[in-house]
């Protein structure tokens, strides 16, 4: 294997190992589980991690753990020799969104002329199977100064359930010298959303004894010890005791009883289901988006206004505006779709004036027209341009200007919900009767809402992620929303018509799932859809 960095392989499949050679159990804890809704399993590895290790060596538990010298932050890792397997006892659930991160390295700074391998295997515990996730090398003779980190996807697996292991080699099969040996600092296996939280927590032990230590030795530090003293002399203050903490601090959850009840909420006239629900969302949160189209009449009731709409489509919402503020605002509508522009077009009255351009948004370049609000109807998740799209929209407006963004989609990229709400969404999709699951586009009855990538074949969601932080670097927030972090996926144009809203019983559904939504949200759920005015 001539590449120097991570080569993955592809699933080769062997029965599980059944060598007779020596088990050492390096740590004695249960397997670990996140405090969250779902119960996801992760492991990461540390001196408290529930793993053992098979080995025809003489190295014992107490010498598995130590301070890497040689590299810069000389992190504590675990040491893996040749011909060894590092076995994780604790059975990790795959979702597909789960990772696998790795922080690894050779234990000593000149180790011998042949590299070794590092090879990640996981066993299917149902098939009793074995597939080599991936093999990384680690560099023969002198170890570099920086460690080597990988990331791999291992949601191909999802659904399965088992063990994962972990086996040093080296690479022409040679026992290996006394120098050779794997230095792995960091192994964690979770769900993307979760990655980070699991990694915060290991080592805690260990961190807690620095941190004390630190923070201990910090301020007696004379920059921080003179004001104290000074402080300690004016109130002539006096030692005191100190009591511990007892037991956790309970989460408080919502009372449902004391939400406002919703059971006779009947529908608007023409309403879809997909507004109905968001109206009654609406009402548990408490708290209304802000009312543009009132903030409009205000504004133009002051002076005539200019307003530009970005990637306007038919001009549905901008057209509604219109009829309350009148000829005291003038409209540009900018689409890519000439035909889209006609449909706008007739949305106006006569009277108004609205000046249509065909364009691409991406293309945007200031030209020294401005523009008392420029807003942007759920449409930003299709930008690719976005830096220069906001950086445009800073500068073409009016000195008081404001950039408003309607609906906006916040979230996953793609469109996918994240992993956390997906699976929330999925406990109450699942109750949904049949002809409430069945899905318009493909004409069947979905187990679980559809997990697709939809910027794969088109821009749906390309850069979702990152809108709103772009949004703050150039402007100042005057009046956030944001909510609905699995809702509009339950009510979608894919099962939206599958209500009767005139049916009490579909309207309980509904009920239901804005009641979900919202304590899902209540507890930390991330909101995707953005309603914002923002001021230069």
């Amino acid at each position: 294997m001539k590449n120097k960095f991570l080569k993955l392989i592809l699933p080769v499949r062997r029965k599980f190992l059944n060598s007779k050679i020596r088990s050492i159990q390096v740590s004695p804890r249960s397997r670990n589980q996140l405090e969250c809704c779902t119960g996801v399993d992760y492991f990461c590895i540390d001196d408290q991690a529930n793993i053992c290790v098979f080995t025809k060596n003489d190295h014992e538990s107490s010498d598995r753990w130590s301070y890497i010298q040689h590299c810069d932050d000389q992190r504590y890792a675990f040491l893996l020799f040749p011909g060894e397997i590092l076995y994780i006892n604790d059975k990790i659930f795959i979702d597909i969104d789960t990772k696998l991160f790795v922080r690894y390295t050779g234990a000593y700074s000149e180790g011998s002329r042949t590299r070794l391998i590092c090879e990640i295997s996981f066993n299917d515990t149902h098939k009793n199977i074995s597939e080599c996730i991936a093999l990384f090398p680690v560099r023969g003779r002198k170890q570099e100064r920086k460690w080597r980190c990988a990331e791999i996807d291992v949601g191909f697996m999802s659904g399965k359930s088992g063990l994962f292991q972990v086996r040093c080699t080296v690479e022409d099969g040679s026992p290996g010298s006394g120098n050779d040996a794997l230095a792995i600092s960091e192994l964690c296996i979770a769900r993307s959303d979760l990655m980070a939280k699991a990694r915060a927590r290991t080592f805690k032990n260990l961190r807690s004894r620095n941190e004390l230590a630190h923070f201990s030795q910090v301020y007696k530090h004379k920059m921080y010890s003179k004001m104290q003293d000074r402080l300690s002399d004016a109130v002539e203050g006096r030692d005191r005791p100190v009591r511990r903490l007892k037991g956790a601090i309970e989460r408080q959850e919502h009372n449902i009883q004391e939400l406002r009840a919703l059971d006779d909420e009947l529908p608007l006239k023409d309403e879809s289901a997909y507004a109905y629900a968001h109206r009654l969302l609406a009402g548990f949160i408490g708290r209304q988006p802000p009312d543009f189209s009132s903030r409009l009449e205000l504004k133009s009731a002051e002076r005539p206004l200019r307003v530009l709409s970005l990637c306007c489509g038919a001009a549905r919402i901008e057209a509604a505006y219109s009829l309350r503020v009148g000829d005291r605002v003038e409209w540009t509508l900018l689409d890519i779709n000439r035909d889209l522009l006609r449909m706008a077009a007739t949305q106006f009255a006569p009277s108004i004036k609205v000046d249509l351009v065909e364009g691409d948004v991406n293309c945007l370049e200031p030209t020294g027209e401005k523009w008392d609000i420029i807003m942007c109807v759920s449409a930003l998740h299709h930008v690719v341009e976005l830096e220069n799209v906001i950086g445009f929209c800073h500068k073409s407006l009016t000195e008081n200007g404001e950039f408003w963004s309607v609906g906006e989609n916040i979230g996953r990229n793609g469109n996918r919900l994240w992993p956390d709400a997906r699976i929330a969404a999925n406990l109450f999709f699942r109750q949904l009767p049949d002809r409430l699951r069945l899905n318009s586009h493909t004409g069947e009855i979905d187990e679980e809402i559809p997990d697709k990538d939809y910027s794969v074949g088109c821009f749906e969601g390309i850069r979702s992620e990152e809108i709103i932080d772009i949004i703050n670097s150039y402007f100042v927030p005057l009046d956030v929303h944001i909510r609905n972090c699995f809702l509009w996926r339950l009510v979608n144009l894919a099962y939206s018509d599958n209500y009767d809203l005139q049916d009490q019983e579909d309207r309980q559904w509904l009920q239901q799932a804005a009641l979900h939504e919202y304590q899902f949200f209540t507890n930390g759920g991330r909101g995707t859809e953005l309603f914002g005015v923002f001021r230069k």
